[in-house]
């Protein structure tokens, strides 16, 4: 009878992965019942592990054709505003991955306009990669454009001469919501490039504008 109460015991601790070693057998020294180990897998889903970092800088155009560039009314297509940023990359699935991001357009031409303006973006993609080089993305952002004015006024061409304007003095924020798509392609596994767009009141035809960023991205783990 206690070889059976003893083998049920054991029998039970195997099934809850556990050993139960009755007081009694512990006194005379019997050996407990082995009871294998289980494996528990520790691996973490793609939104809690960071698979990579990432750098990038480059160029910034705001509002594609849709500024006046000169006194003979040529709209800007290009504009030589450095912007810098980082992110990081969550694997999702083998193809499909997060990109949340935060960038910055430096504000070089604060010195001449007695203006100084910073555009941050808080953005987020998703992407998927079509071939090993080529990956697509989509997502949205939330552009803080912030301007500080220093006061003065400022002398600009006015098509037939020049006119003065008056700067503000006050500081000014603004948030705007955008739809962005883009397309990056890879040099090796840590290099890339990057057209990225954002567009402005997608929904609004006669308010919609258009901007977009050149970037070269470096990854590393």
């Amino acid at each position: 009878m206690r070889f059976i109460l003893l083998f049920l015991i054991a029998a039970v601790g195997h099934c809850y992965g556990q050993s139960f070693v009755p007081e009694t057998s512990a006194k005379r020294g019997k050996p407990a019942p082995s009871v294998p180990t289980q494996n528990v897998s520790t691996t973490s889903n793609g939104w809690e592990k960071i698979e990579a970092w990432s750098f990038h800088f480059g160029s910034h155009t705001e509002f594609f054709n849709n500024v006046q560039s000169d006194s003979s009314g040529s709209q800007r297509k290009f504009d030589l505003a450095p912007t810098v940023g980082f992110g990081m990359k969550f694997s999702l699935a083998p193809a499909w991955k997060f990109l949340p991001e935060v960038n910055w357009v430096l504000p070089l031409d604060a010195a001449s306009s007695n203006m100084v303006r910073n555009l941050f973006m808080f953005r987020g993609d998703f992407g998927y990669d079509l071939f090993d080089w080529l990956r697509v993305r989509a997502g949205t952002s939330l552009m803080w454009l912030n301007m500080h004015g220093k006061g003065g006024k400022t002398q600009l061409s006015n098509g037939t001469g020049k006119s003065t304007f008056y700067n503000p003095d006050e500081n000014r924020s603004a948030l705007n919501n955008t739809f962005d798509l883009g397309a990056e392609a890879f040099f090796t596994k840590d290099w890339s490039a990057r057209v990225q767009t954002y567009t402005y009141s997608l929904f609004q035809e006669e308010r919609r504008q258009i901007s977009y960023t050149l970037f070269l991205t470096h990854y590393w783990e």
